[in-house]
């Protein structure tokens, strides 16, 4: 991101060249294919085979020639001429056809009087004559010819023998290369001459074949030697710097290098210092990689490197380079120093390249147009780079086994080296830029296309045992999924050798990579639009003043500040979304991920073959050794990217079955023990969350979550695994459990709410509330949840009332201090979110009550819940029709989510749900909360505002009345008892107890409601605080008995008393 504030260039001026180059790198993506089509064409264009028959020997010099290309056989090199009816006999014999030919291709003549640009080699030419050997140009001469020509010093200006000296200005590289050239062009001409018969044509091409390896054997010491023969001088750099600036320019034009060229010279030079002369190349086009931009030349050397790569034994010496993958460089200094650094650091990230910052233009107010123009030029750019990286190192693995192991273990070094990215807080300059692991991801993601299809049938090849023993990513520091220390360490330690399949390979590269690349990208997004969203509203608050008038000098300043912290966030979130959001990279670790949930899934069941066929639960007790210490960022990843993608990108896996998610999160939310981390559980009920909502438009049956109603494995599992996780969460181990449980709780409300409407799913639900014991858990947890959060969230409102109150007052308020008014600001905005917070998270659970007490019954009224449910309901029911109700009223109440007729909507359904004998005397016992006249007053409000019909309102007041009845009853019976023993009342809540228990640890006697109540929520004897489970309590049958005949003889003295006259004076 660039500072804006010292920019000499006017508004107009960027947007101008925002434009520019906009539409410049907009027309060089659309030119891409072309260019791609042009190199096609330019790669076969003069295509013949490298190898050639064996020419015959030649008298060499020692310096010269170290051994000649083997030459190609005739009919390899090109398809036969036509056969002419009556071939005729050529013209030249075969030794003119030869001295005539090789003089135009090498450009060169024994004869004094050759017609220029022929170069007259008048030194060979009184050898030969002094040999008395023909002045003719022949194979068994060709040697000292070239030798002869290459020896000529350009820079001589006495030999005025010279017919032309035009061609002495060129390098002798290029010499060379242009004499090969034209020898192709021979060749050619004569394979396809039909009027020679097809033994001339044989025997021309065995000599152009034996010329060419002399030709390509000087070429390539000429490269490697240039200091060998006397050269022109000039700026121009000699040796393999020559070759470089050739294969930056296109194949098809003359300052090309064709690739048949490159091939010949690899055939001649493989076990001959091929990599001495490859490896000045890679050096140079490395060298300028470094320099450009996606806004710039890019393609050029991408296209050199691919033009060498694509030679399978070029591609092979490319890995052996020394600059390859040097062992001392740091992550970040693999960008710049390794070979392939420059190639895959080039970035569409503005963090890693301001200038891409320019394409999204300035100001607070972006057109939406534009940036959708910029992100589809950026994302056309990257995808031309990915695909050209592909190209490139697919060359290189295919080269060779060795070659393929170099690559992968540049990867594995560039991953090792990059661990701390996976890192909450990291020093960006100790590690390589986003675009580097970006581009590498993708490339290694286009490697798994092959073993990605729908069916998943390469699963079996994916190692289960990879991270065993010394395995090639260093897992030692990570979490486990569920693997204790000593079992991990064990299991590190393992020395068993074990082959690793390229599959394999490819498959935990691409784990790693992911989890230090994008995944680490999605969290960081979601913590810098919560940072972004907190400037803004500081800055829009402060803009709500400057309009009022209330604006300090000293926060004028600040909205500037504000201005242009805002203005580079907003491009760097430009720039992010126009990477991670990218659709077709979205959709590739989509694809990818459903293949690692499909090879997890396959791993735990018990019959190892997920997903041929389906998994059956129950999962054994405890997972396999490979599976249980796995690193956890595995499943962490998998979940950071569904979530990311159903928030921002639901339509990326909105037209697929979803059949591994839905059968990965119901497996693992359901089986206990198997993820051991409670978060990264919640994390699968929250994308169960996600799914239900709408994702196309405001329909409430436009949601992914419809597969919930149908998919097996959900019509199965989900309810119980989401009502057991429901308990689960209530102990996390985390100091911030308390808060986190309500949000993972909110989550699984709302699943249960979208599928409640399903038979099946009310049908596990009462299943579920066959399993007293563990239902009575969840009503107790959900009514605590109910309690807190109504009360925090209805005080909050109290509080935000009180403090609106208090402004509206403005005489009052201006008055106060500038600091006063600060601080009841901010307890104003804390409140404001605090109690949206509470408010919807309560109102959720009061909801669930509603609908889960219209179906259930039984365990809402169990001894140990039913009292507190009843003074929860009157209590809440107090605030809202009571006199506190005015406390409530707030300026924008739908801001806090705050729904008061609805609540009281949900709260008298729970009554109306349980009115039964049992629910009615609990109303009765609350002496805190219950009022007949509350009651009553609902009973107005629930008729004036059409709440409920006239049967609900007339059964709630029958409710009342029998409430009222058991109230009567109730003192009368307590009058009858009179004052209660101590030894008979619950030690906790001082209430005659009806069946005591015997706590063994502390050895004391108490209600066995209360003590379960208790044991709900504290797993402790709550007077010595021993662990204790209700199995353990002994029944007090003496005290019991005790307690009953003592009713009994109250009560019977009772109505003896009353039945006795009474004295009269």
């Amino acid at each position: 991101m660039q500072d804006a504030t010292n920019d000499p260039l006017t508004q107009e001026e960027r947007e101008r060249i925002r434009l520019i180059r906009l539409g410049n790198l907009q027309a060089a993506q659309n030119a891409q294919p072309k260019q791609e089509t042009l190199q096609s064409t330019a790669s076969t264009s003069v295509s013949v085979s490298s190898t050639s028959l064996s020419s015959s020997p030649t008298t060499l010099r020692p310096t010269t020639l170290a051994k000649p290309v083997n030459a190609v056989k005739s009919d390899q090199v090109s398809p036969k001429p036509a056969s002419p009816l009556t071939p005729k006999q050529p013209a030249l014999t075969f030794e003119a056809w030869q001295n005539e030919a090789l003089s135009r291709i090498l450009l060169v003549s024994l004869n004094e009087n050759a017609p220029a640009p022929m170069l007259f080699l008048s030194d060979l030419a009184q050898e030969l004559a002094k040999e008395k050997e023909p002045l003719a140009i022949s194979q068994a001469s060709l040697d000292r010819v070239l030798v002869g020509r290459m020896s000529v010093d350009p820079n001589e200006t006495s030999d005025d023998h010279l017919l032309d000296r035009g061609q002495l200005r060129f390098t002798l590289f290029d010499y060379l290369l242009d004499c090969w050239k034209r020898l192709e062009t021979v060749k050619l001409q004569t394979s396809r001459a039909t009027t020679l018969s097809e033994n001339v044509i044989e025997e021309r091409i065995q000599s152009l074949n034996a010329s060419k390896s002399l030709l390509v054997s000087y070429a390539g010491l000429v490269l490697q030697m240039p200091d060998m023969f006397p050269q022109i001088q000039s700026l121009t750099l000699l040796g393999a710097s020559q070759l470089v600036e050739r294969l930056f320019s296109d194949q098809d034009t003359p300052s090309g290098v064709p690739t048949d060229f490159l091939r010949d010279i690899s055939v001649r030079f493989k076990e001959d210092g091929l990599e001495n002369i490859i490896q000045p190349l890679v050096a140079g086009i490395s060298a300028k990689a470094k320099i450009v931009t996606i806004l710039t030349d890019w393609r050029t050397p991408f296209r050199a490197l691919a033009t060498l790569a694509r030679v399978p034994a070029i591609a092979a010496v490319i890995p052996q380079v020394a600059t390859w993958n040097p062992t001392n460089a740091t992550a970040r200094q693999m960008e710049i120093v390794s070979a392939l650094g420059p190639f895959f650091k080039i970035s569409g990230f503005c963090f890693d390249d301001p200038s891409v910052a320019e394409l999204f233009g300035t100001g607070l107010r972006r057109n939406k147009a534009d940036n959708v123009g910029a992100f589809n030029s950026i994302r056309g750019t990257i995808h031309n780079i990915h695909t050209s990286l592909f190209q490139i190192v697919n060359d290189i693995i295919r080269s060779g086994p060795e070659a393929r192991e170099k690559m992968l273990s540049y990867f594995y070094s560039v991953l090792s080296k990059n661990e701390r990215r996976a890192q909450m807080q990291i020093d960006r300059a100790t590690v390589s830029g986003d675009g580097f692991i970006y581009n590498m991801t993708e490339i290694l993601m286009q490697f798994c296309n092959p073993f990605m299809d729908n069916h998943h049938s390469k699963v079996d090849k994916v190692l289960n045992t990879f991270f065993k023993g010394k395995a090639k990513i260093d897992i030692g520091k990570e979490t486990r999924i569920c693997a204790s220390k000593e079992l991990a360490d064990e299991y590190s330690a393992d020395a068993s050798p074990q082959a690793i399949n390229f599959i394999s390979e490819i498959f935990f590269l691409t784990l790693g990579f992911h989890h230090i690349g994008v995944s680490r990208m999605y969290v960081d997004y979601k913590r810098f639009i919560k940072d972004f969203y907190e400037v803004k509203d500081q800055y829009e608050r402060l803009k709500e003043q400057e309009s009022a008038g209330q604006l300090s000098a000293e926060n004028s300043l600040l909205i500037k500040r504000y201005e242009t912290q805002l203005e580079k966030m907003l491009t760097y979130r430009l720039s992010l979304e126009s990477q991670i959001m990218d659709p077709i990279i979205l959709t590739h670790s989509f694809q990818f991920y459903n293949l690692v949930m499909a090879w997890l899934l396959r791993m735990v069941d018990p019959a190892h073959v997920y997903p041929r066929s389906l998994i059956k639960l129950p999962l054994p007790t405890k997972p396999s050794d490979d599976f249980a210490t796995l690193p956890e960022y595995i499943i962490e990843d998998i979940v950071e990217y569904f979530l990311f993608v159903l928030r921002h990108s639901p339509e990326i896996v909105g037209s697929s079955t979803l059949d591994e998610l839905i059968t990965f999160t119901m497996v693992f939310l359901i089986t206990p023990g198997y993820i051991k981390n409670p978060y990264l559980k919640a994390k699968l009920a929250e994308i169960l969350f996600y799914m239900t909502l709408p994702y196309r438009g405001q329909r409430n049956d436009d949601t992914l979550g419809i597969k919930l109603n149908t998919h097996p494995m959900a019509l199965q599992c989900l309810v119980p695994a989401i009502m057991n996780f429901y308990v689960e969460v209530e102990n996390t181990g985390r100091s911030s459990q308390f808060y986190d449980k309500f949000n993972i709780r909110y989550n699984i409300s709302q699943i249960l709410k979208f599928v409640w409407t399903n038979s099946i799913h009310r049908d596990m639900v009462r299943t579920e509330s066959q399993k007293s014991e563990s239902f009575v858990r969840f009503v107790n947890l959900l009514m605590n949840d109910t309690t807190y959060l109504l009360d925090e969230g209805l005080t909050k409102l109290c509080e935000i009332h009180s403090i609106e109150t208090e402004m509206d007052d403005k005489e009052t308020w201006e008055a106060q201090t500038p600091q006063h008014q600060q601080e009841r600001d901010g307890a104003l905005r804390t409140a404001q979110r605090q109690a949206s917070s509470y408010i919807a998270l309560g109102n959720e659970t009061v909801n669930m009550l509603s609908y889960l007490t219209e179906v259930i019954k039984e365990p809402f009224l169990a001894a140990e819940i039913v009292d507190r449910l009843a003074s929860m309901l009157d209590y809440n029911l107090v605030i809202l029709v009571g006199d506190r109700m005015s406390t409530l009223k707030v300026k924008n109440p739908d801001e806090y989510r705050f729904q008061p007729r609805i609540l009281l909507s949900d709260i008298i359904a729970i009554y109306l749900n349980l009115d039964c004998q049992a629910f009615i005397a609990a109303l009765a016992r609350d002496d805190r909360s219950y009022s007949a006249s509350i009651f009553h007053k609902a009973s107005k409000i629930l008729e004036g505002r059409n709440l409920k019909n006239a049967d609900e309102i007339d059964k709630l007041r029958r409710l009342v009345r029998k409430v009222e009845d058991v109230r009567k009853q109730g003192e009368r019976d307590e009058e009858e008892l009179g004052e209660i023993p101590d030894e008979f009342l619950d030690p906790l809540l001082y209430s005659l107890m009806e069946d005591p228990v015997l706590l063994p640890t502390s050895n004391i006697s108490i209600d066995r409601s209360t003590i379960k109540s208790h044991l709900l929520s504290d797993t402790t004897d709550p007077f010595n605080r021993m662990p204790l489970t209700i199995g353990d309590v002994i029944d007090n049958v003496e005290l019991r008995e005790k307690i009953q005949a003592w009713k009994v003889s109250q009560k019977s003295s009772r109505r003896q008393h009353q039945a006795e006259p009474m004295e009269t004076d």
